[in-house]
């Protein structure tokens, strides 16, 4: 399988990464649900070893997902393997392991990311990480000076490789591309939704866009409809304001129009809607990285399987691009 840098890294990628959020299994922010629901670890150390056997390298986790359980679910499946992986994860959102809560309440001091730096590398049995990443998108612009300084630290220091910052904010992206020798932006990005200036900047600045909710969420996984209901125990199914693409559990209407509209152009040539969708996300530019939530083998080996596919075309991006303008 092709590889591809992490911005000016010698980090070498999968064209795809796997979201590891959901096999983090149930966990509570603010006291509303932020996980997807039960997981069973082993099927999911399953899906790991898959995405590596099948030549995704890249796992994209966070110390908040699960409260450390989905790095420990990492951990275990890369007994004997850490050769194999790129691990990338995040920093900066407290929380409690014993009642799984996590608090809206941010840390991005350089006492709390080398305290949480040491943590994740216990948890991820590995005395580095490849790309350890900003979570939260937004905080005070006079903190992002010190959470550099103190990344840049890490790295002289070899606990990291490189860094990067998840955020859908342009402006402090652009700030902290200009001021660090960070890698990547991780931002939200898929055909029914996201900025593409984030993707300007990317390619500007040669940094790596990592696109989450590649799948808006499991939207573009075509297995929802309007009679659709997800349990309350789902993020999808919680009051969560920033969950887009579903209300209270069920699609929104609106999204389910604009899917409807490119569908067809998504599936064709044989693709499943995942890997059209995945296809969509290349054919915006080579410097993004798709990185779909997966939770068992199935949607691993799907996933990998786009790769053979490749990008849609310039037409097919256009025709797209038009059907959505109709539907907007």
């Amino acid at each position: 399988m092709e590889r591809k840098k992490l911005g000016a890294s010698d980090v070498l990628v999968s064209p795809l990464g796997f979201g590891c959020w959901a096999i983090g299994g149930p966990f509570w922010l603010d006291g509303l649900p932020d996980g997807w629901g039960e997981v069973d670890d082993e099927e999911s150390i399953r899906a790991v070893e898959t995405a590596l056997d099948l030549g995704i390298n890249l796992l994209d986790t966070a110390d908040a997902y699960g409260t450390g359980h989905s790095e420990e679910v990492i951990g275990r499946a890369l007994r004997g393997r850490r050769q194999d992986a790129v691990i990338a994860t995040k920093f900066g959102f407290t929380h409690d392991a014993a009642s799984r809560s996590v608090f809206t309440k941010i840390d991005v001091s350089p006492d709390y990311i080398r305290t949480a730096c040491q943590a994740s590398l216990r948890r991820l049995g590995t005395d580095y990480i490849d790309l350890y990443q900003i979570h939260p998108g937004e905080f005070p612009r006079e903190q992002l000076d010190e959470a550099i300084d103190a990344l840049e630290g890490l790295k002289r220091e070899g606990w990291i490789r490189s860094y990067g910052w998840s955020t859908g904010n342009t402006q402090l992206a652009e700030a902290f591309a200009r001021q660090s020798s960070g890698v990547a932006i991780q931002h939200p990005y898929n055909v029914l939704y996201g900025d593409a200036s984030m993707i300007e900047l990317c390619e500007r600045h040669g940094l790596s866009s990592i696109n989450n909710a590649p799948l808006a969420m499991g939207l573009l996984s075509g297995k929802f409809t309007s009679s659709s209901s997800l349990p309350a125990e789902d993020v999808r199914g919680s009051s969560h304001e920033w969950v887009l693409y579903f209300k209270d559990g069920k699609p929104k209407a609106e999204y389910l129009a604009k899917l409807g509209a490119v569908r067809e152009i998504l599936t064709s040539g044989g693709r499943s809607l995942v890997q059209g969708a995945l296809a969509w996300i290349w054919g915006k530019s080579e410097c993004t990285i798709p990185i779909p939530g997966l939770k068992n083998v199935k949607q691993a080996e799907e996933a990998a399987k786009a790769i053979r596919f490749g990008p849609l075309t310039p037409v097919q991006m256009k025709e797209i691009e038009a059907l959505l303008q109709k539907n907007a």
